[in-house]
């Protein structure tokens, strides 16, 4: 679906700057650049979202509020650091209020997430929703998110997500194109309400989407993936999140039924997993305790258990074999699903 915007006619570079972009990445459609509250009233049936900026004298509160009647969705834009602008766009109601030195992509961003959705029935049947976080530093997440969905697609219906909105990494892993993406799931949702099969990609047994890799459109929200996890946990029997780096704070973690927190076996990955523990606010997470040295095994779940407060779930053993497929893109070794199925038992 493309959006319709209409903005509201402004010197300030941020209106401008949006139209540019938006004819130059074809990511929305400016159908109405407004001098007069009139212009917008006039083509209401051909608007989505409604753009317009705090220093504008007509965008008063009734007048978003107003527009929020005729149901746009509507964001309000400020000049930096201008306070009391910033509260009347949110008296009105505008759905978001950001300031004026936000970048083209970014506010793209914000359009695409207060978009008016299509008005679909809510499924009642909901699958489990597993999301598989870590500290930073690379733990290996996507390699464990691949091979419990693996193991999920055994037993039922499972996709795979990659919702790490700074480093996406399953179109990489996997060698499969970069689109269809999360972005054009998040598209069809908004328009019918459930992910087409035309935004999924098939290993094997596997529903797969990627992450966004668009440069011209900057890091995804995660306000943007929230509403493709709650259709897919409606279509499938599994849903697996790729999260990557995350400290259980986040609304992607917030739509998780079970969290896997990924650690790597090393005294950077121990003490990062414990940064990361020590501050954790959501459901306490199962450890997946990563790439063990065989020979030091029992030091380091021991030190695993000191410093994070968990028991390891699943303790997956270093190996080269894993490493090589990994970088053939292949689907995980056998012996490391075997490693990470041992999740099973704890849940």
């Amino acid at each position: 679906m493309t959006i319709r915007v209409a903005t509201v006619l402004s010197a300030r570079e941020w209106e401008p700057g949006l139209v540019a972009h938006a004819r130059d990445t074809a990511s929305l459609r400016v159908v109405l650049r407004a001098y007069q509250p009139a212009d917008i009233e006039s083509r209401s049936n051909e608007i989505d979202v409604v753009v317009a900026g705090g220093e504008v004298a007509w965008v008063t509160p009734s007048q978003i509020a107003g527009w929020r009647r005729l149901g746009f969705g509507v964001i309000g834009v400020h000049p930096a650091g201008d306070g009391p602008a910033a509260q009347l766009l949110e008296r009105g109601g505008a759905n978001e209020v950001v300031p004026d030195t936000i970048d083209a992509a970014a506010l793209v961003q914000a359009i695409r997430f207060v978009a008016p959705s299509a008005d679909h029935e809510i499924a009642e049947s909901r699958g489990s929703v597993i999301a598989v976080v870590g500290p930073r530093g690379a733990p290996g997440c996507t390699e464990v998110a691949l091979a419990y969905a693996s193991i999920m697609s055994g037993i039922g219906s499972t996709v795979l997500i990659d919702a790490d909105l700074s480093a996406p990494a399953l179109a990489v892993r996997l060698g499969l194109p970069p689109r269809p993406d999360v972005t054009d799931a998040a598209d069809g949702v908004r328009e019918e309400g459930s992910i087409a099969p035309d935004c999924l990609h098939r290993v094997r047994a596997l529903s797969v989407i990627t992450g966004s890799h668009r440069p011209s459109e900057g890091t995804l929200r995660d306000s943007m993936i929230t509403g493709v996890i709650d259709a897919a946990a409606a279509q499938f029997d599994h849903v697996v999140l790729d999260v990557g780096a995350d400290d259980g704070v986040g609304t992607i973690v917030e739509r998780a039924d079970t969290v896997l927190l990924v650690v790597d076996a090393s005294a950077v990955g121990i003490v990062r997993a414990a940064q990361v523990t020590s501050q954790w606010m959501g459901t306490q997470p199962l450890l997946v305790l990563n790439r063990v040295d065989p020979s030091s095994r029992a030091e380091v779940v021991d030190a695993v258990r000191r410093w994070t407060g968990l028991e390891p779930a699943a303790v997956v053993l270093e190996r080269r074999q894993v490493r090589r497929t990994t970088a053939a893109a292949k689907m995980p070794d056998k012996r490391f699903v075997r490693a990470v199925a041992g999740v099973g038992a704890t849940i």
